[in-house]
């Protein structure tokens, strides 16, 4: 049965189906009955801005048929007494679109004669490229004589409006720009969002503020606020920056003089051997690391943190210990905690075993604790009352050997380095807050009555390192303070969001677990999928043109990167350092850079032979690549990501630097916040996203980022938008323009495959090939799922792409339990037929297609090697060389009518079959005595209404497919 023959009980010779409010005056040609107003319009304006093309295609005598069938179709639009006018408006406009005519220059001429004489000579060199309609008597000659009136005319005229209108228009433009930089028009959406809630004062008004500070990032936080945070993450760089450059100088070492100066710089008496390993240099070498270390330690004790005595007492000595427990020998672990703040803090102050002592019978506190203090113990607290004291002493140099002390000053300076300079930063930017103003933090000591309404205490709470507690609070200088509601809601959420992924929340393990899975099968949909490879970079190339950055910058940002991790000697030009202490890259950068110096280290560690337990090592580096995870294909996403950061960077300084002279820091930090911005910072500080991002939708953050500022360009530099539509448009009419094409493309539309670039006609992202191929360039448009209604995720009618909820990991794992695939809204073939066989086959093909990268993409091939050039009666056919390029990220795709007809009729007819089902069950009711007549009638009258509307739609989308 044909598919339209499902719907031939509609009755398509109605005449209201007839008429058409737009074009009833007129005949219309054969093939074009179907063409709304909207269509027409954009016909004409494609006419317009191809007529050179069309006009050189006349030259070489290709698609003349065609071109001369679409010519009198224009000229009958043209020439319509209802709509003429405005399709004349659209058709001039898109002869304004037309990259030749851009030749006039009137906007480059300097006075009226000028423009008037370039505008001639070009107009007698253009206008001869232009369609000639011999059916209305024109020829070349006409053409290039008006060309020579016109360009004449013309150019003054754009001189003129060069010097008037252009001017006002690039102020309001620049005008707009200025206020989306400075924030301005947020603002303005703020206080209109409350003037229509009710004023800020109002419980309406509350309520949108608090939905806009969980929705929209820094909402109503203090200028100053968000300047410290911008600093707290700088700051942190800076300081494993300075850790980085001091590591590439130890990385040199030899293995033996690495573990001597391991012991050099923690106080421990040396062998008369390893004494003659301390060359000058190594000596020299080990009091950088040392200072590097001690600077940051007093910045603890600046910060309150850490006791003045107990940092000088420790200061000659301190480096991060890692151990390896031997308790259970097939279960060995590192024991680290590096993303909880006040480690090292914590560190200085005790290292080794707590115990409570008591004053013996007759003996005094004081004495007890002077007879611990003999043996080695510490004072860390007394109890109140003085009833009991709690010591500390460190492990011994033969307890430590044999709990598998990594003797290795590289990796334990690489360790110091993550972990001080996470705290360092962390407590400074509390500090920071806590000197902040009356807007920010209420002045400590202040009455209880003279708080301001709303503000909110900060959590007192210390913070644990593993199972010991410590005297460092949670927020440092600010904690218990009073701030403001907006500034509690940001630090109090950050550090829920921190505990809930170290699995320290209320959810406990489980969220850490998730938080890692999550991680994980966002990494098989990215950085372990090539396809998003080639996405990434093309959208990287067109989102990099979009923010006005020179391309002539890539070369050298890629050349950097290049140096900086490519084979051999690693080489950072000063661009690239400054970048990388400023955050232009991935917010992790420069700690992964430290974690890499520690793999580096294990696999130099394990040649020396000497360890007391070496398969101890051999399981440490296992462990470490199994947690660390990070393969070729990640580091190369991420700097697929960086260079274009990198360039933009250069850019930026070269834009605004004057030639010659040395940026300054300012403009440094500019240059760094602008790379960060407009090459998408994924750090966004706003807790509803990040909490959609840890849940439903895990890759959010990308359109949260990307689509403001395809906004921003459309509103700033819509010449660019306009650029990449034009480049699309002539894609598409390279290889067709004809009537064929234009019903195939209304079938696309029809089953939401590809989409017009914010409109533009003609800019699809489904690019026409020759022989019935498409290539699909959605991916490739910054922002492009923003405007792409096709289903994915659990299909959530009306929510674009990137909005529709997955579930991330945690989906993954329902899709296999329940057997449900969300993607075809069907239970997949198999799943709940008893049999063991076909059971964990459909189950596991869900859980490859989850959890396994390259999973679709190897199918595809391995499908179309099978196939071997049959077809399929349902599926898509994809040639072996077309599943190749697939597989990484070229997607050509063949155009099946067949096929095509067929969806259009089953979208429809699932629609129907699924009302008619609900239908058939409330008649059922009825009968059953389930119902009342009153509310059977109304329901029964509604989908009848219903399913009469989505006939007429199918009707219409049937009659275009055919």
């Amino acid at each position: 049965m044909a598919i339209s023959d499902r719907f031939s009980y509609l009755d398509t010779n109605k005449e209201e189906d007839k008429k058409d409010s737009v074009t009833n005056n007129t005949q219309p040609l054969l093939g074009y009955e179907e063409e709304t107003y909207a269509d027409k319009l954009a016909f004409v304006a494609r006419m317009g801005m191809s007529d050179t093309w069309r006009g050189v295609k006349q030259i070489l005598g290709t698609d003349e048929e065609q071109m001369a069938r679409d010519q009198k179709k224009l000229n009958m639009y043209l020439r319509n007494e209802t709509y003429g006018g405005s399709m004349m408006a659209a058709y001039t406009a898109g002869l304004f679109g037309d990259p030749v005519g851009w030749f006039i220059p009137g906007m480059k001429a300097k006075n009226l004669a000028s423009a008037a004489k370039a505008g001639a000579i070009a107009g007698g060199l253009t206008a001869p490229l232009g369609y000639v309609d011999e059916e209305e008597g024109m020829s070349r000659v006409n053409n290039t004589l008006i060309g020579i009136a016109g360009g004449g005319t013309l150019s003054p005229a754009l001189y003129k409006f060069n010097k008037t209108i252009a001017p006002a228009m690039s102020k309001a433009y620049g005008d707009a720009g200025e206020a989306i930089n400075k924030g301005i028009i947020g603002q303005s959406v703020r206080t209109v969002g409350r003037g229509i809630k009710g004023g800020k004062d109002t419980k309406r008004g509350k309520v949108f503020d608090n939905i806009g500070g969980y929705v929209i990032e820094n909402y109503g936080l203090p200028k100053g606020f968000v300047t410290a945070k911008g600093n707290r993450r700088l700051m942190e760089n800076k300081w494993a920056g300075d850790f980085n450059e001091v590591l590439q100088k130890f990385e040199k070492l030899t293995p033996e003089q690495d573990r001597a100066l391991y012991k050099l710089m923690t106080d421990e008496k040396l062998a008369k051997s390893e004494m003659e390993l301390m060359t000058p240099d190594v000596k020299a070498l080990g009091k950088e690391g040392r200072a590097l270390v001690n600077t940051l330690g007093k910045q603890l004790v600046d910060l309150g943190l850490l006791d003045k005595d107990v940092f000088k007492a420790n200061k000659k000595k301190y480096l991060y210990r890692s151990y390896e427990k031997t308790a259970d020998p097939r279960k060995k672990r590192i024991v680290r905690d590096e993303n909880n703040v006040g480690v090292i803090a914590s560190e200085f102050v005790r290292r080794g075993r707590d115990k409570t002592f008591r004053p013996r019978k007759g003996q005094s506190i004081s004495a007890r604790i002077k007879e611990e203090e003999a043996n080695g113990y510490r004072l860390i607290s007394k109890a109140k009352g003085g009833k009991s004291v709690l010591m500390n002493k460190d492990y011994s140099p033969e307890e430590r050997a044999k709990m598998g002390e990594i003797i290795s000053s590289t990796f334990a300076m690489a360790k110091t380095g993550k972990l001080m300079s996470n705290d360092v930063a962390t407590f400074k930017f509390y500090d920071d807050v806590a000197k902040m103003g009356d807007d920010v933090v209420v002045p400590k000591n202040t009455a209880p009555e003279n708080i301001p309404e709303g503000f909110k205490q900060i959590p007192k709470d210390f913070v644990r390192v593993g199972k010991k507690g410590t005297k460092v609070r949670e927020f440092g200088n600010l904690s218990g303070r009073w701030v403001s509601p907006e500034v509690h809601r940001d630090l109090v959420w950050a550090n829920r969001m921190k505990k809930y992924r170290q699995g320290r929340g209320g959810l406990g393990g489980f969220g850490q677990l998730h938080h890692k899975a999550l991680q994980y099968w966002k990494r098989t949909k990215t950085s372990l999928n090539p396809v998003v490879h080639m996405n990434n970079i093309m959208s990287n190339v067109v989102l990099y043109d979009l923010v006005d950055g020179s391309y002539k910058h890539l070369g050298s940002a890629g050349k950097d990167f290049y140096k900086a991790f490519g084979p051999g000697t690693k080489f950072k030009s000063d661009d690239f350092k400054m970048a990388e202490k400023l955050g232009v890259f991935n917010a992790d950068m420069m700690k992964r850079e430290l974690t890499d110096f520690e793999i580096d280290t294990y696999t130099r560690y394990m040649k020396i032979g000497k360890q007391q337990d070496d398969k101890l090592l051999d399981n440490m580096w296992e462990s470490t690549k199994k947690h660390a995870g990070k393969t070729p294909l990640d580091k190369l996403y991420s700097a697929e990501d960086g260079v274009f950061r990198l360039a933009l960077f250069k850019d930026h300084l070269a834009k605004n630097v004057r030639e010659g002279l040395t940026p300054t820091d300012d403009q440094y930090a500019e240059a760094a916040t602008f790379a960060r911005k407009y090459m998408l910072d994924y750090e966004i500080d706003a807790p509803a996203v990040e909490l959609m991002r840890e849940t439903a939708m895990p890759f959010i953050s990308y359109t949260y980022r990307a689509a403001p500022i395809v906004a921003e360009t459309v509103v700033k530099r819509p010449w660019k938008i306009a650029k990449w539509g034009l480049i699309l448009n002539a894609a598409n009419d390279l290889a067709a323009d004809d009537e064929e094409y234009r019903t195939e493309r209304k079938r696309q539309d029809e089953l939401n495959m590809g989409f017009d670039v914010l409109g533009i006609p003609g800019a699809n992202t489904l690019i026409k090939l020759p022989n019935e191929k498409y290539l699909d360039v959605s991916r490739w448009i910054p922002a492009g799922d923003v405007l792409s209604t096709e289903t994915k995720g659990f299909g959530v009618p009306g929510l674009p792409a990137p909005l529709q909820p997955s579930g991330g990991a945690l989906g993954g794992i329902a899709k296999a339990v329940t057997g449900f695939d969300t993607f075809t809204k069907q239970m997949v073939p198999g799943v709940g037929s008893g049999v063991m066989e076909d059971e964990f086959k459909a189950r596991g093909t869900i859980i490859g297609k989850e959890f396994l990268p390259f999973w679709n993409q190897g199918w595809n091939i391995w499908d179309s090697y099978q196939a071997n050039g049959k077809r399929h009666p349902t599926k898509d056919d994809r040639t072996l060389n077309e599943s190749l390029l697939g597989a990484i990220g070229i997607k050509v795709k063949t155009y099946d009518e067949k096929k095509m007809k067929m969806r259009v009729g089953y979208k429809y007819q699932n629609r129907i079959d699924s009302l008619t089902k609900k239908l058939r069950k409330k008649v059922a009711d009825k009968k059953g005595g389930r119902v009342k007549d009153d509310s059977y009638n109304a329901e029964v009258k509604r989908m009848q209404s219903e399913l009469k509307r989505i006939s007429k739609e199918a009707k219409e989308a049937l009659r275009k497919a055919q």
